[in-house]
C-alpha cells in the first residue's frame, strides 16, 4: 500500500513476484494524485469490511502510503486488525509519517520520531542479542553492503531495536506489538528502502544479493513460520521455480501468437498443463522448505520444458511460413497484374503507329 512504482523500486514486491510462498494485493496511493483521487481508488481497492480486511491479507506493507483520505470505519478496522486480529505491517516512510501523526497508526507505530534527509553511506550492524532473524545475514556479508539515504528514528520504549546504522549510529530496524489481545508485528525501517542497499533498482549496482532474503525471513517471522532453514538452498529453488514460469509464459504466448494465424495450439496446451500440475508436487516441497527435493524436481522437468517449447517455437515458424508463401503470393499477384499493366500502357503503344490527318478533304470538280 503506497507509492506507485515499478516491481523493481520496491523489494517487498520483487519477493512477491519471484517467491511463490507469497501472494499480494496492490493498492496504489500515488503522491500526485488528490485526496477526491484516493477515495475513488478506497472503493476499487479498499476490502469492503471489517472481515475481508483480516481474512485475506496476513501483512500490509506501507511504503510511503499518504493515508489522509482513509475514513473513521477504515482506520478503526485497522487498529482492529493490526491490535486483535494477528496481522502485522512494515513501514518505510518519508513525508508520509508527518499524515500519520493524527491518526490511530501512529500510537500502533513502533517509531515516534522519522526525520528522512540525510544522505551518506551507511551500513547495517545487527545487534547480536536479538533472536537469530536475521543473524545469519550478518555472517552473509550483509554487513558490508552500504546505502547512500536515510531517516534518523526513534524508538518508542517497549519496542526491539534488530539492527542499527554506522556510523551514524541510529536505529535501522525497529519492532514490537502494540497492546492488544492478539497484536500482530509491527516493523519500521530507517530507510525508505534505499536502491543501494537493497539492490532492487535497475540503474543501481546491486551490492546486497541477500536483501529479498532478509525480507522474507521478516514477514515469516511475523506471520509465525519457520524461517528460512538453508539460504542459499531456497535461492536456488527459487531460481528454478521462476525460471519455469518465465519459460512456461513465453511457450504460452507462442501458442497464442500461432493461434491467431490458424494453428491449432491445443496439444501444446494440454501438455503444457500436465507438467505445470506436476510442478505443483515441487512447488509443495518448496512450501515444506525440502529444496533439495525441489530442485531434483524441476530439474527432472527442464528436458520436458524444452520438448514443449521446441513445439511450440515450430509451430510458431509454421504458422509463420504461412503468413510468409500468403503475403509472397499477394505480393507477386499484385506485382504481376501492375507488370502487365505497366507493359500495355507503356510498351505496347510502340506497336501502333502515330496517327496521321484524320480529316476528310473532299475534291472540287469543275
Amino acid at each position: 500500500m503506497g507509492q506507485v512504482v515499478a516491481a523493481p523500486y520496491n523489494p517487498f514486491t520483487c519477493l512477491f513476484i519471484q517467491d511463490p510462498l507469497f501472494r499480494f494485493a496492490l493498492f496504489p496511493l500515488s503522491t500526485e494524485i488528490t485526496v477526491e483521487e484516493k477515495k475513488k481508488l478506497n472503493r476499487v481497492y479498499y476490502p469492503r469490511t471489517r472481515e475481508l480486511l483480516v481474512n485475506s491479507y496476513e501483512a500490509i506493507i506501507f511504503y510511503d502510503a499518504r493515508i489522509d483520505h482513509f475514513t473513521a470505519r477504515q482506520f478503526g478496522d485497522l487498529e482492529y486488525a493490526f491490535r486483535e486480529a494477528g496481522m502485522s505491517s512494515v513501514a518505510a516512510h518519508s513525508i508520509s509519517f508527518s499524515v500519520w501523526q493524527p491518526t490511530v497508526l501512529y500510537d500502533l507505530s513502533p517509531i515516534s520520531v522519522y526525520d528522512f534527509r540525510y544522505t551518506g553511506i551507511w551500513r547495517v550492524r545487527f545487534r547480536r542479542e536479538r533472536e537469530p532473524v536475521f543473524l545469519p545475514f550478518a555472517d552473509l556479508g550483509m554487513e558490508q553492503a552500504f546505502g547512500g539515504e536515510y531517516a534518523r528514528i526513534t524508538p518508542k520504549e517497549g519496542t526491539t531495536v534488530w539492527a542499527d546504522m554506522v556510523p551514524e549510529g541510529v536505529p535501522w530496524l525497529v519492532s514490537w506489538r502494540p497492546g492488544g489481545p492478539r497484536a500482530g508485528m509491527q516493523w519500521a525501517f530507517g530507510d525508505k528502502f534505499d536502491p543501494l542497499w537493497w539492490g532492487t533498482t535497475p540503474g543501481y549496482r546491486s551490492n546486497n544479493p541477500y536483501a529479498l532474503d532478509l525480507a522474507t525471513n521478516l514477514l515469516l517471522h511475523s506471520t509465525g513460520r519457520p524461517l528460512v532453514a538453508d539460504i542459499h538452498g531456497r535461492r536456488e529453488a527459487r531460481l528454478l521455480l521462476s525460471t519455469f514460469q518465465t519459460r512456461k509464459l513465453l511457450i504460452l504466448s507462442m501458442a497464442e501468437w500461432a493461434e491467431r494465424f490458424g494453428a491449432n495450439a491445443l496439444p501444446i496446451t494440454e501438455q503444457l498443463i500436465a507438467l505445470e500440475r506436476e510442478a505443483d508436487e515441487a512447488l509443495d516441497y518448496y512450501l515444506e522448505q525440502d529444496y533439495g527435493a525441489t530442485m531434483s524436481f524441476m530439474q527432472a522437468l527442464d528436458p520436458r520444458v524444452s520438448q514443449i517449447s521446441d513445439l511450440a517455437r515450430k509451430l510458431k515458424d509454421h504458422a509463420l511460413f504461412g503468413v510468409y508463401i500468403s503475403e509472397w503470393l499477394a505480393v507477386t499477384s499484385v506485382s504481376m497484374v501492375a507488370g502487365s499493366v505497366l507493359w500495355g500502357l507503356m510498351v505496347r503503344k510502340r506497336m501502333y503507329r502515330e496517327a496521321g490527318e484524320t480529316r476528310v478533304r473532299v475534291a472540287r470538280h469543275a
